[in-house]
This record gives structure tokens, sequence and C-alpha cells, in this order.
């Protein structure tokens, strides 16, 4: 059963669900939003960026990156979640990398993956709302909740940074900057290809102008020696 906003008020009022920092405005008709909180690491910046200080989070053309959450939830052994982004950044060319759903028993801030394949720099101020959970509740219990390597996470590890800085993705922007400086260069050696066509032009109606005048002139010289 897909929680309705007074569901998910029900869940987290009786304990079901528990979500820090807690905002009724980022309940929605059928989901609740979370928001980009205060670490980031981008295959650019090959650093942990300090979003809360900076104020916001950007990706580069190309670039993949992690996002904390802002808020940090905890879910009973009967509700699990559907993770999707917010339209408004789907439109800009991101898309989210993270995984589909979290799981019930789950207790920790979400690490969410995102790419920018727009040609543009994308931003994301601090406490945006970034993605939307769409909870559910199960028919019963589940036997083992979750109790995986992300359990208790609250801050991005040594493993999120080397994936990030380390990893295949850095490749994709790099293409990008080399598809870019190639458009460029094939720019401005068109511009250069006009330019010395322009010149041979007027080089070429020079020179007819010149052989012009000198035929006009050997025309009149062989006409004074004939009416000599």
């Amino acid at each position: 059963m897909i929680l309705t906003d007074d569901d998910i008020r029900g869940a987290i009022e009786s304990g079901q669900i528990e979500i820090t920092p807690f905002d009724d405005k980022q309940i929605q008709p059928a989901s609740i939003d979370l928001r980009v909180g205060g670490q980031g690491i981008t295959t650019t910046s090959k650093a942990v960026i300090n979003v809360e200080d900076k104020g916001f989070f950007e990706l580069r053309p190309g670039d993949f990156g992690i996002v904390l959450t802002l808020e940090k939830m905890r879910f009973d052994d009967s509700h699990t979640a559907r993770i999707g982004l917010r339209s408004k950044y789907a439109r800009k060319g991101i898309i989210a990398t993270t995984g589909p759903q979290v799981d019930p028993g789950f207790n920790g801030r979400l690490k969410i993956g995102i790419t920018n394949l727009s040609p543009h720099i994308a931003s994301f101020p601090y406490q945006d709302d970034l993605i939307t959970l769409e909870i559910h509740q199960l028919t019963k219990p589940c036997a083992k909740p979750y109790n995986g390597p992300y359990q208790n996470d609250d801050a991005l590890s040594p493993e999120d940074i080397t994936v990030v800085t380390e990893g295949d993705n850095i490749g994709f922007s790099r293409m990008l900057e080399s598809l870019q400086s190639i458009s460029r260069n094939v720019g401005e050696l068109t511009k250069r290809v006009d330019q010395f066509t322009s010149q041979n032009e007027v080089i070429r109606q020079q020179n007819s102008h010149i052989l012009w005048a000198v035929g006009m002139g050997a025309a009149f010289i062989g006409l004074l020696v004939i009416f000599k």
C-alpha cells in the first residue's frame, strides 16, 4: 500500500518511520521530498565538498557525483520506499543513479549518485528538494530487515570518495571537454579557411583588374602605332 500524506504523518507520529530533521512542508500528496545535505563529491572536485558552508553543490557537464540527503531516516520492518529524482532536475538532463528503494529496517542518510548529461553546469543549492520517496507499507513485517554496508551511514565513506575520484565515470567528463575543445578548434580552423578564401578572392579580383588595365593600355598603344 502506498502511503498518502496523512498516512506518512501517522507513521512518523507513531515512530514507525523517523525522519530528522522533519518539516511537514516536505510531505506531498503521496510522497515526501528529501533535500540536498551537507556533503558531496564530484569527479571534478576530487575532494569532499562542504555543501552547507559553500551554499551549493554543482556538477559540470559529464560529471558524476554523490551527495548526502539532509534528512536522516529510520524505517521499521514493515515500511519501504521507492526513490525518484525530482522532475525539476530530470528536465535539466540530470539522472539519479542511486538504488531503487529504501529497504525495511534501513537507518541513516541516503547517498544519492547523480550524473549531469546536459551541456550546462548544474547547481544544487543546500537544502533544495532533490529526491522524492514514495513510501509503501508491507502486508506484514519482513523476516530479515536491512543490515547492509550502508546501515547507520551519516557521512561519505572513504569507499565513496574512491569510487568518485578514481572510477571510470571520470572519462565521460573528460570526453565531453575533449569534444568541446575539438569543436572550438574546428570552428577556428573554419574561420581561418573562410578568411583565406576571402583574401584569395580579393587578390583574384585585383589581378583581373590589373590584367584588364594592361590589356586596355596595350590596345591603346597599338592604335597609336597604327594611326601614327
